[in-house]
């Protein structure tokens, strides 16, 4: 039996569930290619995660990570220039190290920067003191790194939206999806709070609810599950600075995004007795001095469950490590402090593919570096679908590394 058409509207070529930096720029990749594109976000644009995180596009010690920046960078790039700005510049980058042991053991974590193919220059602790007296640097040293890039997400996630309903999208705010409908081992829609969509193509991309919606992908069987953490982390936004800071200063304690998804996975009912998921499993200082003149300053991540919310004195925790290091940094205002949640899976690196459904499609899972990698992968992913299987090429991207996924 067909589904029934709930809404007056011509049947879409494709829908977009999430409307975060993972559905914006899913949804601008399919509208200028000529696809009829709607989104449906249950509550508004960049609601989570996208408008609640420092904005920093920055290097890592892997190449896969340093292949997702160089990408996604030259996106921005495309939309910088547009209708709604969203301060998008190269920065200088400073990883530092609070005492000598740490900054003896950040030479290796180094090496593996230079590796990837990201220049990297030694600063010692009293050199930065010396030249910079008004920060009051009270670190070891640290290492000045080559390339790194600042945005202000918020208006990052809504130029994609801009971008993508100038090519035609549409985007409904407000409008949650209950179930994906499939029929025959082909994708036929969703249902909504106001009835059922119709759709040739579905894009998961709604951040913590994907796992959701994988189980309730309905007519031919929920899908797999695939080991998501829905991670959390501490944001303090704060007024503007009254002195230049020329980098984004970041701690060198931050681990690169493999051992990150082992800290974060949350597994039985002895995680929830322990607590484990109140236990951080990265607090260190990320600031980053928006274009705009203030600044915001985190950053920690802690395994979580989404609608349980611990680990309230992380705020409190990263503004005394903050001060220590940096101690010229009390000056200004604070003008909020707020948790966001960050999506991660096992291995520390995002999700992009095809599933057993004939056009249901994943793209989401990129915890800590959402803004520094859905534009990229968001591409790569309508490259394939509109060209191959669905599935990108680069095998580290794709749902069936996971077990239960190798045969889908």
């Amino acid at each position: 039996m067909a589904i029934a058409r709930d809404f007056a509207e011509k049947p879409v070529d494709a829908l977009v569930i999430g409307g975060g930096i993972a559905g914006c720029t899913l949804a601008y990749e399919l509208a200028r290619r000529g696809l009829r594109t709607t989104v449906l976000e249950q509550s508004m644009i960049a609601a989570e995660s996208s408008g609640r995180n420092t904005g920093t596009l920055l290097s890592g010690p892997q190449k896969e990570v340093v292949e997702l920046l160089d990408a996604s960078v030259e996106i921005y790039a495309e939309l910088a220039e547009g209708p709604v700005p969203f301060e998008f510049a190269p920065v200088a980058h400073l990883l530092i190290s609070e005492d000598d042991a740490s900054f003896e053991a950040a030479a290796a974590i180094a090496d593996r920067y230079r590796a990837a193919g990201v220049p990297m220059e030694k600063v010692t602790g009293k050199e930065l003191a010396r030249d910079y007296p008004r920060i009051g640097f009270n670190v070891a040293g640290g290492y000045s790194v080559g390339r790194a890039w600042t945005l202000e997400p918020m208006g990052a996630t809504h130029a994609f939206a801009h971008a993508a309903r100038e090519a035609g999208a549409t985007i409904r705010t407000g409008l949650r999806v209950a179930q994906i409908f499939s029929r025959g081992g082909k994708v036929q829609g969703v249902l909504t709070d106001q009835g059922i969509v119709p759709a040739d193509l579905v894009f998961i991309a709604n951040g913590l609810w994907m796992s959701d919606l994988l189980r309730r992908t309905v007519g031919d069987g929920p899908l797999p599950g695939l080991p998501f953490t829905a991670g959390r982390g501490w944001l303090i936004q704060l007024g503007r600075l009254d002195f230049d800071l020329p980098w984004i200063v970041e701690e060198l304690t931050w681990p690169d995004q493999e051992e990150l998804g082992r800290r974060m996975r949350l597994e039985g009912l002895a995680d929830v007795a322990a607590q484990r998921d109140d236990q951080p499993a990265v607090e260190a200082i990320c600031l980053n001095p928006m274009r705009g003149g203030d600044a915001r300053l985190g950053a920690s991540v802690q395994p979580a469950y989404r609608d349980l919310v611990r680990n309230t004195d992380m705020a409190s925790r990263i503004a005394s490590r903050t001060l220590r290091m940096l101690p010229g940094l009390g000056s200004p205002q604070v003008k909020n402090v707020y948790p966001g949640n960050r999506p991660m899976l096992s291995d520390g690196l995002p999700v992009a593919g095809a599933t057993a459904v004939e056009g249901l499609f994943v793209h989401g899972g990129m915890g800590s570096i959402g803004m520094h990698a859905a534009p990229a992968t968001a591409r790569w992913l309508v490259d394939a679908v509109l060209s191959g299987d669905g599935n990108p090429p680069r095998q580290w991207l794709r749902p069936d590394r996971f077990p239960g996924w190798e045969t889908v």
